[in-house]
């Protein structure tokens, strides 16, 4: 028994530094600190979510009692899932996994449609 015992662990030592060595291959540095700067951000500015997400329940409702109802609820709706996102990105930075550091959310921060301007495209270019 003890001899069966001493070979899990042995395997079980030597395959955790195999899949710590092919997880190493895998990481970019560089996107991992995209990652984590996009779910710092994220968790910062979920609550800006209420602000960004009236305009769109105004437009879409009948009047503006329902629109800035709808408005609220999906204000906290998309704060939660913002902030989550922004959790998500934190607590995986180092992990490529399946989206291959790209954001789950899109657009990708709360600022993304305000910086996506033909400004900011001929500056960045």
């Amino acid at each position: 028994m003890k001899k069966i015992a001493l070979f899990l662990v042995v395997i079980w030592v030597f395959s955790g530094a195999y899949a710590g060595a092919a997880l190493v291959d895998k990481m970019n540095s560089t996107k991992a600190l995209d990652k984590f700067g996009r779910g710092v951000t994220n968790i910062a500015t979920g609550p800006g979510e209420l602000v960004t997400q009236m305009p769109v329940a105004m437009e879409k409702s009948p009047d503006y009692l329902t629109g800035f109802i709808v408005g609220i609820g999906r204000g906290i709706g998309y704060s939660l899932l913002r902030i989550g996102a922004g959790i998500y990105d934190v607590a995986t930075c180092p992990f490529p996994g399946k989206t291959d550091y790209k954001p789950i959310m899109k657009p990708e921060t709360i600022a993304g449609p305000f910086l996506d301007t033909t400004v900011s495209n001929t500056l960045s270019t």
